[in-house]
């Protein structure tokens, strides 16, 4: 009777086991998707607003002579193609870069 109760147990602790590699292998799909689109979403906030900055306070004040009116313009202009850039990555990536084998439920 005693072998019958460790078998059952062995057998329990195996599928456990079992189970508990898929949760974990789940866990590590579900953190690296949210690491890309936590990279993505800081690309597309933050890469727009820097760019204006680094273009009105760096590049656009010192070397041209611009009225502040256009530089402002020119700085906005340079960070909404910054903006479409960040996107487009963003699109091509989730389009043509996603993994091959489909996520099972």
């Amino acid at each position: 009777m005693s072998n019958k109760n460790k078998k059952a147990s062995g057998g329990a602790s195996d599928g456990s086991q079992q189970k508990l590699a898929k949760q974990r292998s789940h866990d590590s799909q579900d953190y690296s998707a949210f690491k890309v689109v936590l990279f993505y979403c800081s690309l597309i906030v933050f890469l727009p607003v820097v760019t204006f900055f680094v273009l009105k306070g760096f590049v656009l004040e010192r070397f041209f002579t611009m009225s502040d009116v256009k530089v402002n313009i020119a700085a906005a202009v340079g960070a909404v193609a910054a903006l479409h850039v960040s996107l487009g990555v963003y699109i091509y990536r989730a389009y043509f870069g996603g993994s091959k084998s489909s996520k099972e439920d």
